[in-house]
């Protein structure tokens, strides 16, 4: 599994290297399955190689249909005229929120794990994080796209953005714990009927 990069890294700022298919820098499967995990880990909407240090063109996104998909190589080749504004956070900027202004619809061709071209069209919240992502991969930060009173405002928030989302973590612990706890006492109560059951039969 791979770790996020220190929000100050330079190679957030920097455009990542087009992946290769034909002399790969890396097994594609791998990074696909590391970006995954570690996207997974922190609980984001999409994950882009250099924000994990690694200076590739991909990125993960987290799709309707077809769960969390890898995306290499990609390119906006349409945009909507329609806007619409949404709040966006980022995994590099952790308690960070901004309200942007985005095109509602994009159109992006990409190559898939295995190196084969595709083009599809998103809209919403697809269409947001892909152009996030791609952000990213451009070496531009959502930072750079907010003015100085949007980025003081929420950078001021941020101690109260921090405290609610670790409450929400610790809440979620504790859930996980308690199903955890209850899924071994049933486990153990099956264990005793199925002993009780055998006993009986021999007798």
């Amino acid at each position: 599994m791979y770790e996020l990069v220190e929000e100050a890294a330079q190679v957030l700022r920097n455009p990542t290297e087009k992946f290769d298919f034909d002399n790969p820098q890396t097994d594609p499967k791998e990074l696909q399955d590391g970006l995954v995990e570690t996207m997974e880990k922190y609980g984001g909407l999409g994950l882009s190689a250099n924000q994990v240090g690694v200076d590739l063109s991909v990125f993960v996104m987290r799709t309707q249909d077809e769960g969390i998909v890898a995306f290499f190589n990609p390119e906006i080749t349409q945009i909507s005229q329609e806007t619409e504004m949404m709040k966006e956070g980022c995994l590099s900027f952790p308690d960070i929120y901004i309200m942007l202004k985005r095109p509602k619809v994009v159109v992006m061709d990409y190559q898939t794990v295995d190196g084969e071209k595709r083009s599809i069209k998103l809209e919403g919240l697809g269409a947001r994080c892909v152009q996030h992502e791609i952000d990213h991969l451009n070496g531009v930060i959502f930072l750079q796209r907010a003015s100085q009173l949007k980025i003081e405002r929420a950078l001021k928030a941020r101690p109260k953005e921090r405290a609610k989302r670790l409450e929400y973590e610790q809440r979620r612990a504790i859930a996980e714990a308690l199903r955890t706890a209850n899924a071994e006492k049933s486990a153990d109560s099956e264990r005793v009927q199925a002993d009780n059951t055998l006993s009986q039969n021999a007798s």
